[in-house]
């Protein structure tokens, strides 16, 4: 029997997921495009409609038929993970939203295929949100001290902290791309320990305003810097491109750092 690509991706997800058994009941994202209709209907296989049942977005998430959302948010919030289990991003978009991990009795795994470009970007075309989603940051983890998040080969674009590790989290970020952001690209924050491995980190601080065009950024920027570790938190960056960022590459004094490439950043050997 032929498989459709979608029944072929199931079978590969679920075989590499056995392979994780911290995961639970793997979901999947479809990505988007800039150019779909408000509704969420498309021509079937457009636009990101990796299923290919004509709906992407929150009128994916909204179909009540299967395990394929159309938002990040959707697909860890229930009946998705409900913030336990591992969310798969399939094809390709941009996804202007907020991304909030807060698990305190399981670990979450956000991760996109390989080759896939999973654009978590405050900044979308047109969109009457592009403003306010400015002022915050784009990926926050707030978990419990006794859970595991990874976040994998995901972009963060156009946010104040590209990636904000709050509380007693404890992250492993891989082979993930921050870049564009105003104050940070990666903050950890609190007691949160934080491992990142094969990120490219560059170009924060300098972030222009993607509703009216204005720079927002190195006289708002505040620091501008690449990875920080504040307060408590603890962190190893191994691998990692961390260049052209206004204020420091890598900031903190509990961080164990290995095999980086730092340059064009705030205090770098020259």
């Amino acid at each position: 029997m032929k498989l459709s690509p979608f029944l072929k991706l199931c079978v590969a997800a679920s075989a590499f997921a056995a392979g994780a058994p911290h995961a639970n009941h793997p979901v999947y994202v479809e990505g988007n495009c800039p150019t779909a209709p408000t509704t969420g209907l498309v021509a079937p296989g457009t636009c990101g409609d990796y299923d290919g049942d004509g709906r992407v977005g929150v009128a994916e998430d909204n179909d009540g038929v299967d395990r394929v959302f159309g938002t990040i948010g959707a697909a860890l919030a229930a009946p998705g993970v409900n913030q336990n289990g591992r969310v798969i991003i399939v094809t390709s978009g941009i996804f202007a939203e907020v991304v909030t991990i807060t698990t305190t009795t399981g670990n979450v795994t956000l991760e996109a295929v390989p080759g896939v470009e999973a654009n978590i970007d405050a900044v979308l075309q047109g969109d009457p949100g592009n403003v306010a989603r400015q002022l915050r940051p784009g990926i926050i983890v707030d978990a419990a001290e006794n859970t595991r998040v990874t976040l994998r080969n995901l972009v963060s674009r156009n946010w104040t902290v590209g990636i904000a590790v709050m509380g007693s989290s404890h992250v492993t970020i891989e082979n993930c791309r921050v870049e564009n952001n105003l104050n940070y690209g990666i903050q950890a924050t609190g007691s949160s320990q934080v491992k990142i491995d094969m990120c490219s980190v560059t170009a924060n601080g300098f972030r222009s305003d993607g509703a009216t065009g204005a720079l927002d950024g190195p006289a708002n920027a505040a620091p501008g810097g690449g990875i920080d570790f504040d307060e408590n938190s603890r962190g190893a960056v191994y691998r990692s491109n961390v260049s052209g960022n206004l204020d420091a590459g890598i900031s903190g004094r509990r961080v164990i750092q290995r095999d980086n490439y730092l340059f064009d950043n705030k205090g770098d050997p020259q």
